[in-house]
C-alpha cells in the first residue's frame, strides 16, 4: 500500500509531484492529502501569492493524468513531469463534424515550447472556443515551426473520400495520410523529435505502421484518449482552431456572409443545410459539407422523392 493511496502509478507520480512544488518554492500542506475516486487532492501555497489553491490529481490506467487546479503554473509543472520533452503529438478535429474540412495536426514540446503549457492546456473538447483560439493565437505567433498542419477542406474532401470509396478503402485511410502528412512536415522543420504520440483512431496495423513511417527515426506510439499527453493536448487545439477557422471562411466566403456553419451534425445541422441549399442550391454542398454523412443523403432522398 502507498503512502497517498493504493494506486501505485498515481501514489509514486504524486510523490514526485510533492517534491517539484517543493523544490520550486511552493509549500504544500501535508494534512490536506485526500484519496478521492480516481485521484488524490491536496492544498498548495505559494508564499509569493499568499493564498492557498486546491490540487486534484487523477489517474486511470485507461485515461492516464489528468490535472484539475486553478493556477495554471502548477498545472504546467505537472504536466511536464508527464511530458517527456521533445514528444510530438497528432490529433485531428472535424471528423464527426458535418461541416468544413478534416483537420490534422501534429505538434513538438521541445525545451523552447515548455511556456505553451502555461497557457492552459488540455484536451480541445474540455475548452471554451475563445480558449482554443487564445491558445492558439499565441502558438501561431510564438511557435511556427513547431507545428504542422493538414487541412482537407469540404470539396478535396468529398473527392477524396469517393476515391477511396471506390478502392474499398474509407475514412480511416484519409486520416492515414493527413496524419503522416502532418507528421513528416513536423519531422521536417525540427529534428529534435524523440517520439512522437498520436491519438489512435484505428486498429489497423496496416495503417498504423503507415504514419510511422512518416516519422524519421523517433518512435511512434498510439494512444486511445492520447490527449492526457500535453503535446497531443496541444496538437488537439492547433487542429480545432484551424476547423473553426476554416468554418468561418467558408461561411464569408462560399456563403457571402448570410450563413454561418456550425460544428457538430446534429438536428440542428440538417436544418441548416436545407436552408443553404434553399438559398444557393444544391451543387453548394460539395464545398460546405461532407457529404457521406447521413445528414446530406437524407436531404437528397427527401428532395428526390419531391421530385
Amino acid at each position: 500500500m502507498g503512502i497517498y493511496s493504493e494506486n501505485r502509478v498515481l501514489d509514486s507520480f504524486t510523490e514526485t509531484a510533492y517534491a517539484t512544488l517543493l523544490k520550486k518554492g511552493y509549500i504544500v500542506e501535508p494534512e490536506s492529502f485526500k484519496e478521492i475516486n480516481y485521484g488524490i487532492s491536496f492544498k498548495v501555497n505559494c508564499a509569493e501569492k499568499k493564498k492557498s489553491v486546491s490540487v486534484t490529481i487523477y489517474h486511470t490506467e485507461k485515461n492516464g493524468f489528468s490535472f484539475v487546479t486553478p493556477d495554471k503554473e502548477i498545472k504546467a509543472i505537472l504536466q511536464l513531469l508527464v511530458a517527456d520533452t521533445g514528444t510530438a503529438g497528432c490529433d485531428e478535429a472535424g471528423k464527426g463534424d458535418f461541416f468544413g474540412p478534416l483537420v490534422t495536426a501534429s505538434f513538438v514540446l521541445g525545451e523552447k515550447e515548455t511556456p505553451v503549457l502555461k497557457l492552459g492546456i488540455k484536451d480541445s473538447k474540455k475548452m471554451k472556443t475563445d480558449e482554443i483560439m487564445n491558445v492558439y493565437k499565441t502558438i501561431s505567433r510564438d511557435y511556427p515551426d513547431s507545428f504542422s498542419v493538414v487541412k482537407i477542406m469540404p470539396e478535396r474532401y468529398n473527392t477524396f473520400y469517393t476515391d477511396l470509396a471506390k478502392q474499398g478503402k474509407n475514412l480511416n485511410d484519409m486520416l492515414t495520410w493527413a496524419h503522416s502528412k502532418a507528421l513528416s512536415s513536423l519531422s521536417e522543420k525540427r529534428n529534435d523529435i524523440k517520439k512522437v504520440v498520436v491519438d489512435r483512431f484505428t486498429q489497423n496495423r496496416y495503417l498504423l505502421d503507415k504514419i510511422s513511417s512518416s516519422s524519421k527515426t523517433a518512435p511512434v506510439e498510439f494512444m486511445t484518449r492520447a490527449e492526457s499527453i500535453p503535446s497531443v493536448a496541444i496538437a488537439s487545439i492547433i487542429a480545432r482552431a484551424e476547423y473553426l477557422n476554416s468554418l468561418k471562411h467558408i461561411s464569408e466566403t462560399v456563403l457571402e456572409e448570410k450563413f454561418k456553419l456550425i460544428s457538430g451534425s446534429g438536428t440542428a445541422s440538417d436544418i441548416l443545410l436545407k436552408d443553404i441549399i434553399d438559398s444557393f442550391g444544391e451543387n453548394v454542398a460539395q464545398k460546405i459539407c461532407k457529404t457521406h454523412f447521413f445528414n446530406y443523403s437524407k436531404l437528397c432522398v427527401k428532395n428526390s422523392e419531391t421530385d
